[in-house]
């Protein structure tokens, strides 16, 4: 008799798998807050991208009237580290440290976000800003691509592989365009060192391809608001000190002002989406996703700086939409395949761990 009531109940479940689907379903109002959340994290990391590309043209602006890198790094971050602050203790987070390891990876985390932006920022000076921009995203990706294979194991896909190349191609064209195009600048262009800028923006994206996996890492067992209190707690007294010894000029004219609040407004934005993008989506997609910002980076460097795009730019922009929209559509691919095999494992009530459809 018992036998034949699990026969009866495991005969309903499979009945229960196959049903119309057009039936009343209780559960879609969660289902839909489900699906908004698994697809929060592409929409980070292209918001992050278009974010991000209106810090390199305002930064080279604002540096043009007197400004040093140690300023924009100090109120870039100040700015920031006042919103975590805030909500740390809206939220009444513990900013306590466990174990050694993690106070490594969090001052490590602190002072590279300090010498990363002082790379860059010193990069947009010392060349066409979009274009500087565009020599760290594909270092990036490659630097990326390595870490996260020898540190977490995370192996990129081949439509990431794929999105990658096309990034990687249109920045190639992008700085290709900006070198050989000599636009107008705010500045002589004998006091340019296009080589240093090529240098400088190649380290910061070593730098920020090392903070990215570290960041990874840390947000698997640590909050996120204690993750950027300590980071932007570190560079912010690190940049206010190299400041108070470095910079001579502090009063900007309200067009300068402006423009400096924007640029700091930017920054924390795309921070923020930053790190709600790394959570959620796969690290090597993250960073191809990331390189969205040429599309902001190029459009306001034009309109602030006079530097017109030209053909190659053109075809720059068109390679890393490519890129961008494949691995858009990959990451939506394979969440809707894990949430269907999840579900249809509940349902048989199989206690087995989703396959990894990355490959």
């Amino acid at each position: 008799m018992p036998a034949m009531t699990s026969g009866i109940d495991e005969s309903g479940k499979l009945d229960k798998l196959f049903q119309d689907q057009d039936s009343e379903d209780p559960k879609k109002d969660i289902d839909g807050r489900i699906w908004f959340k698994n697809y929060w994290g592409v929409a980070a990391c292209l918001a992050y991208g278009l974010a991000s590309g209106l810090v390199p043209a305002t930064s080279r602006y604002v540096q043009d009237r007197g400004y040093t890198a140690y300023q924009m790094n100090f109120f870039n971050d100040l700015l920031l580290l006042s919103a975590i602050l805030c909500v740390a203790a809206y939220h009444r987070t513990n900013l306590l440290t466990t174990n050694y390891k993690q106070v490594f990876r969090l001052t490590f985390n602190g002072v590279g976000r300090f010498l990363g932006i002082l790379c860059q920022v010193s990069a947009y000076r010392c060349a066409p800003p979009a274009n500087a921009e565009t020599v760290i995203n594909p270092s990036s990706i490659v630097f990326v691509a390595i870490l996260s294979c020898i540190f977490i194991k995370e192996i990129p896909t081949r439509p990431t592989m794929f999105g990658s190349l096309w990034c990687i191609a249109g920045v190639a064209l992008l700085g290709y365009s900006g070198i050989s195009n000599k636009g107008p600048s705010t500045v002589d262009s004998d006091n340019v060192n296009v080589a240093l800028g090529i240098v400088l923006a190649i380290i910061a994206g070593l730098i920020f391809a090392m903070l990215t996996v570290n960041i990874k890492i840390l947000l698997e067992s640590t909050p996120k608001t204690m993750v950027m209190t300590y980071t932007y707690s570190i560079a912010t007294v690190s940049a206010g000190v190299a400041t108070l010894f470095t910079s001579q000029t502090w009063y900007l004219e309200s067009t300068t002002a402006a423009v400096l609040f924007a640029n700091c407004v930017s920054r924390c934005a795309g921070i923020c989406f930053l790190y709600a993008g790394l959570k959620l989506v796969e690290v090597n997609a993250a960073y191809a996703l990331f390189q969205t910002n040429a599309f902001s980076a190029y459009a306001l460097q034009w309109i602030l700086l006079g530097f017109a795009p030209t053909v190659f730019d053109g075809f720059g922009l068109t390679c890393i939409l490519i890129g961008t929209f494949s691995v858009v559509v990959w990451e939506a691919v394979v969440r809707k395949k894990k949430e269907k095999h999840g579900k249809f494992m509940k349902q048989l009530d199989f206690d087995v761990t989703p396959p990894n459809n990355n490959t």
